[in-house]
C-alpha cells in the first residue's frame, strides 16, 4: 500500500458487518455460477484509484476508505479482493501539483509517471492487468490518461513493468459532459463571495476547475437572465476529450450516477433533470459503457454525490462489478436487492419473478477465466 492509503486505513478500520457483506456476495456468486465460472485463486490485478476535485487543502481523501475497504484483500473475509490498491494523490506537494496548480492533462501525465517510475513506489505484475476507478473529476483524468497513453486495444507500455493491460475502468459520477455548477460559480455575485472566503486567487478561477465546466452556460439565474445573457467560455478541454472515442479499445467501461439532488441545484438544473447534487445524471453517461443509475438498484435507492463514495450499497456494487466482474443484472441476482419485491433494471420496472426468469441472470457476461 502506498503512504496515502496507509494514512486512510489508520483513520478507521473496517467493521465485521461491512466485511461480511463481501463474504455473502462471494458465497452467493459461487453457489450460482461456481460450477461454470470459477474465480481465480488470487486476484493478481492491481487497482488504481484517481480521486476527484477537492476545494480543501489538504484534500479530503478519506471518503474513499469506504469502497476501498470493500475491495481490498482479506484472507478470510475477502480472499478475491485486490492485494495492490494505489491511490493517486492528485494534490501531492512533493512535485508541485498542490491544489489547483496542475490542469487535467498535466495530472494525466503525472498519473503515468506514477505507474512508469518508482517515484511513488507502485508495483505491478510484469505484463499484468490493472483496473482503474475515476471518482468525479478523477474520471476525466482517467479518460485523458487512456486517450494519450493507451496503445492497441488496452495496453500501456511501461519501462519497469512491460505492457500492462487495462481490464476494467469504473467512472463514479464523472462529469463527462462538464458540470454546470462550475459555470454558475462564475457569476459576478458568487465570485465576490468566493473572494471574501477564499481570497482573490481561489480555486474557482484555476484552469483545472474550469476544465470541469460544461461551457457556454448562463452565469446568472433565471431572473437575472432577463437583464444579462452572459455565458461562460467554451470548454475546449471537454470538447477535445469527447471528440475522440468515448470508450476506446476493448476495455470494459462502467459509469455510476446518482439522482439524489440537493436544494441548491434547483437553480442550476432543470426541474425534471435528475442530478446528484453536483453533477447532472445525463452528463455522466458514456455511449458504449455499462451505464448504471441508482434507480437501477431499487425504487427506493437514491444517491447523492457523497453517497457515491460512502454508501455501503455503492461499495457492494463496486465489489460485484470489479472483484466478481459481474454486470448489473447478475449483481442484482446475488445481492440483497434480489429480495426486493420491485426494482428498476436498466430503467424498466419488472416484478421479481420476471427478473428471476430472464436469461441475462443465468451467467456472468464476462468469463472470469478467459477474458
Amino acid at each position: 500500500m502506498n503512504k496515502v492509503l496507509d494514512r486512510i486505513f489508520s483513520v478507521k478500520k473496517k467493521t465485521n458487518v461491512e466485511r461480511n457483506k463481501q463474504t455473502i456476495l462471494t458465497r452467493r456468486y459461487l453457489q450460482i455460477f461456481g460450477s461454470s465460472y470459477k474465480l481465480p485463486e488470487e486476484n493478481e490485478r492491481t487497482l488504481i484509484i484517481i480521486p476527484g476535485y477537492s476545494v480543501d487543502n489538504p484534500p479530503r481523501i478519506g471518503h474513499h476508505l469506504y469502497y476501498i475497504n470493500a475491495l481490498k484483500y482479506d484472507s478470510e473475509k475477502n480472499p478475491y479482493g485486490y492485494k495492490r490498491i494505489y491511490l493517486f494523490d492528485i494534490y501531492s506537494q512533493k512535485d508541485g501539483r498542490c491544489n489547483f496548480k496542475h490542469n487535467i492533462p498535466e495530472l494525466a501525465e503525472e498519473l503515468f509517471t506514477s505507474i512508469n517510475t518508482n517515484r511513488d513506489s507502485w508495483e505491478f505484475e510484469a505484463n499484468g492487468e490493472i483496473d482503474i476507478i475515476g471518482a468525479s473529476m478523477g474520471g476525466l483524468i482517467v479518460r485523458k490518461f487512456i486517450q494519450d497513453k493507451m496503445i492497441g486495444n488496452n495496453l500501456l507500455q511501461t519501462e519497469r513493468w512491460g505492457r500492462l493491460r487495462i481490464r476494467n475502468v469504473l467512472l463514479i459520477a464523472t462529469p463527462n459532459k462538464g458540470c454546470k455548477i462550475v459555470d454558475r460559480l462564475q457569476s459576478p455575485f458568487i465570485q465576490i463571495l468566493l473572494r471574501l472566503i477564499y481570497g482573490k486567487k481561489n480555486f474557482s478561477k484555476s484552469e483545472q476547475f474550469l476544465q470541469i465546466s460544461a461551457g457556454n452556460q448562463p452565469v446568472f439565474g433565471k431572473f437575472m437572465r432577463l437583464f444579462s445573457k452572459k455565458e461562460t467560455a467554451k470548454n475546449e478541454f471537454i470538447e477535445r476529450l469527447n471528440s475522440a472515442s468515448l470508450t476506446p479499445g476493448t476495455i470494459r467501461w462502467i459509469t455510476i450516477r446518482g439522482t439524489k439532488s440537493q436544494w441548491f441545484t434547483k437553480s442550476v438544473y432543470r426541474k425534471k433533470s435528475p442530478n446528484d447534487g453536483v453533477v447532472e445524471a445525463a452528463d455522466v453517461i458514456l455511449p458504449g459503457a455499462e451505464n448504471i443509475c441508482d434507480r437501477d438498484i431499487g425504487l427506493n435507492t437514491h444517491w447523492n454525490h457523497r453517497d457515491l463514495y460512502v454508501s455501503e450499497d455503492v461499495s457492494s456494487l463496486m465489489f460485484g462489478l470489479l472483484v466478481l466482474e459481474l454486470d448489473l443484472a447478475n449483481y442484482l441476482l446475488i445481492s440483497d436487492d434480489y429480495n426486493d419485491d420491485l426494482a428498476l433494471v436498466f430503467g424498466k420496472l419488472i416484478d421479481i419473478q420476471t427478473r428471476k426468469s430472464l436469461d441475462v441472470f443465468h451467467k456472468p457476461s464476462v468469463s472470469l477465466n478467459e477474458y
